[in-house]
């Protein structure tokens, strides 16, 4: 378990450090994101990416390991005025995703989601 939690640690402290998109993602995300609602029509990626670091700076949003096909996935979900975002990262800090959880309630009750406790516990 301990090295989950440093595998952990160590994927939101590149996550911290530097957004990184997999090759040619980022404006698709982007353009999701404005299509579903969940920025303005006008938010630039320079935006997107600000919520991003503001729930990953976030001492009290979730940590929760997201397992598809045996590949752990570091997962932090945390409020931004009244949405909670889901902000998903494979173990070397690349961002797959993120977005507006809808119902969190239900979507983080999902197979694969595992509860690691909060950024501040889980950095510690």
């Amino acid at each position: 378990m301990k090295t989950q939690y440093t595998q952990i640690i160590s994927t939101l402290n590149k996550l911290r450090a530097e957004i990184r998109w997999k090759p040619q993602s980022a404006l698709r995300h982007l353009q999701k994101r404005r299509a579903r609602g969940h920025l303005p029509p006008t938010a630039t990626l320079s935006e997107y990416e600000a919520i991003i670091r503001v729930v990953l700076q976030d001492k009290s949003a979730e940590v929760y390991l997201y397992w598809y096909n045996q590949v752990a996935y570091v997962t932090v979900v945390g409020p931004i005025g009244n949405q909670k975002w889901l902000v998903m990262a494979t173990d070397d800090g690349i961002l797959e995703s993120a977005f507006v959880v809808e119902r969190p309630e239900l979507y983080l009750k999902q197979p694969g989601f595992e509860y690691m406790g909060t950024i501040d516990e889980v950095m510690q």
